[in-house]
């Protein structure tokens, strides 16, 4: 039986281009997905892509920062670490420093403050200070900070910086003097005041019922609430002593130099050396109690130095006394 050869169909035109275009077209994708030059453009791009978007985060962060540190100082209230994490870092909570430092300086850019932190309080008590020993962990830093300004001095006068007109000037100013006072005689009185004392020193004052604020008890509470004062209750010697100490605000808003500057202004023009060195002498015991570790701009408590630190002498406080009289 003769064999049947069978042509093989010639292929087409058609199928001869296909045939012939798939390789090179595969062979253009694999050189265009192995330029190093599209590779280095796709990267730059999403970097880019990720930056821009870390600093709208950032930016926003920071403004919800300066707006709840305004809203603060407002009724005032401290700054917490806590409140800063929830309301404006949220899921972002390692951008702490960052968007801290970017709040700084856009509160002493544009209004002119920036956000100092709260000393922590004093141990006062007998139990106060054996619970302090007895715990390893003492904290070092509050996580509070406040809202204070950063103009010159020159520039901090009533003429020009008015109290604020919320609730209104006069009830402002009046809470302003009332508590300058309060803190100038516990400043002056070594760093506590007797709660029998400060009734008899308003009762002189005429404000042992009521103020232009309010009534005093209320008025001596709101002083506690916004951290002014402190009411310490001291049972240890047996009967119960209610004394009274500077707060955390009022040591960094008033504190000795405010204090000072009170007793300067009382005293007018009748004010003279004298004047001077028994203010230096009143308030010197009061400046080395001062905290000076106030943290850093970026929000991180300053780190104080080991050891314990040297005595200082009669002779060292009297020089002391002498240079600041001066």
């Amino acid at each position: 039986m003769p064999l049947v050869q069978r042509k093989r169909r010639a292929p087409s035109d058609e199928e001869g281009s296909d045939v012939e275009e798939t390789p090179a077209r595969t062979q253009q994708t694999r050189r265009r997905r192995a330029s190093p030059e599209s590779v280095g453009e796709d990267y730059v791009e999403r970097e880019n892509d990720t930056g821009l978007r870390a600093t709208g985060s950032l930016q926003q962060m920071q403004k919800k920062l300066v707006r709840l540190a305004l809203a603060c100082e407002y009724s005032r209230t401290p700054i917490r670490r806590k409140d800063i994490t929830d309301k404006v870092l949220g899921p972002h909570k390692n951008q702490f420093r960052p968007v801290f430092a970017e709040a700084q300086r856009t509160l002493e850019a544009v209004f002119g403050m920036q956000m100092e932190e709260l000393p922590v309080r004093d141990k006062i008590t007998l139990q106060q200070r054996r619970a302090a020993q007895k715990n390893e962990k003492q904290a070092t830093s509050s996580s509070s900070w406040v809202l204070v300004s950063t103009l010159p001095k020159a520039f901090k006068h009533p003429a020009i910086i008015n109290p604020p007109k919320a609730p209104s000037t006069a009830l402002e100013s009046s809470y302003v003097g009332i508590y300058t006072f309060i803190i100038t005689v516990i400043v002056l009185s070594g760093g506590e005041l007797h709660e029998s004392k400060l009734e008899r020193l308003l009762r002189r004052m005429q404000a042992d019922v009521s103020t232009p604020v309010g009534k005093t008890d209320q008025v001596i509470n709101r002083l506690c609430k916004d951290g002014y004062i402190v009411k310490v209750k001291d049972s240890s010697s047996g009967a119960e002593e209610v004394k009274f100490v500077i707060g955390p605000r009022g040591k960094v808003e008033v504190g000795a130099d405010g204090a000072a500057g009170m007793v300067r202004a009382v005293y007018g023009d009748a004010a003279d050396e004298d004047l001077e060195r028994r203010l230096n002498r009143s308030l010197l015991m009061a400046k080395k109690d001062t905290p000076k570790d106030k943290g850093d701009k970026n929000g991180e408590g300053a780190k104080k130095p080991r050891g314990r630190p040297p005595k200082a002498t009669q002779q060292q406080a009297q020089e002391a006394e002498d240079s600041e009289s001066d």
